[in-house]
């Protein structure tokens, strides 16, 4: 759901300098109620391969057990203050995502698939939670109803059409329930082994496939320290098994054609400070 476009170096870095900003707010709240977290995806790659930002990069991940993500959510919206958005679908009676955000308010990240909502498009980051996973066969079966799911909510609010879908049947009969009973659907599978002990941790409603979100929880806590643009954040304990799971040989630098951001229309980093797409961003040659 993503592709791959150039950027003005000048929009670029002021994107990256709102996303920072972000972080660390978040980053303060994590440390200050004792919440465990990680960068993840591009991100934690970013803060090994290049100690920051992928050079063509335009967001931040981080992920967090479903203890602490709960409880990010619980104290979220009363701990980031009138400067920011929490945007979850439990937050959020229009929310769409099965996982959360905080944007900036007064900023604009426009991106092509979300431009036809109506819903907050400030400057964000990505907060994904982990949950368990004691019975690995049975954890992938339910990652892929999870992610029908989530092709249900994107026909819906026509991010997709249906004919792109895949298990285009089963996609359809989702969409005659409502967002919120999807997501709270989504909630309920992904929780499901929470009660018990695990050896596996598993990110049900990211972007790669079940295999390679798994995690061993002994590889991800406890979370450690590390560079990223000359601050210290937290990553999990083991991160090469997560990366290579990912990105394979994940210290090589990936052809153009396999390089992956967002999509934006516009940018507004606040005060009429606006970047537009025609001028800014640049599909490759």
């Amino acid at each position: 759901m993503s592709s791959y476009r150039n950027y003005d170096p000048d929009t670029l870095n002021k994107l990256h300098q709102v996303e920072l900003e972000i972080l660390d707010k978040f980053n303060e709240i994590c440390q200050k109620n004792n919440l465990n977290y990680s960068l993840c995806g591009g991100t934690l790659l970013g803060a090994i391969r290049h100690k920051g930002f992928i050079p063509w990069d335009d967001d931040i991940d981080v992920i967090m057990p479903r203890k602490d993500y709960e409880k990010f959510l619980e104290i979220a919206s009363q701990e980031l203050g009138d400067k920011y958005y929490l945007d979850s679908f439990k937050t959020n009676k229009n929310g769409y995502l099965p996982f959360a955000k905080i944007r900036k308010n007064g900023t604009i990240f426009d991106e092509e698939l979300s431009h036809h909502i109506n819903c907050h498009k400030g400057i964000f980051i990505d907060i994904f939670p982990l949950d368990n996973v004691t019975n690995i066969k049975k954890s992938h079966t339910t990652a892929g109803l999870i992610k029908a799911i989530i092709n249900a909510i994107n026909v819906k609010v026509k991010m997709v059409k249906l004919k792109d879908a895949r298990h285009k049947i089963l996609v359809w009969f989702l969409t005659l329930f409502s967002t919120k009973k999807l997501m709270n659907f989504i909630d309920k599978l992904a929780q499901k082994e929470n009660n018990v002990d695990a050896e596996y941790l598993v990110c049900f409603v990211g972007s790669y496939s079940f295999k390679s979100e798994l995690i061993k929880k002994s590889d991800f806590l406890p979370t450690k320290l590390t560079l990223f643009e000359g601050k210290n954040y937290s990553i999990m304990n083991i991160y090469e098994n997560y990366l290579k799971g990912l990105y394979g040989n994940y210290m090589e630098l990936p052809p153009v054609e396999k390089r992956i951001n967002h999509m934006p229309l516009n940018i507004d980093f606040g005060g009429g400070n606006n970047e537009n797409k025609e001028n800014n961003i640049k599909r490759p040659n």
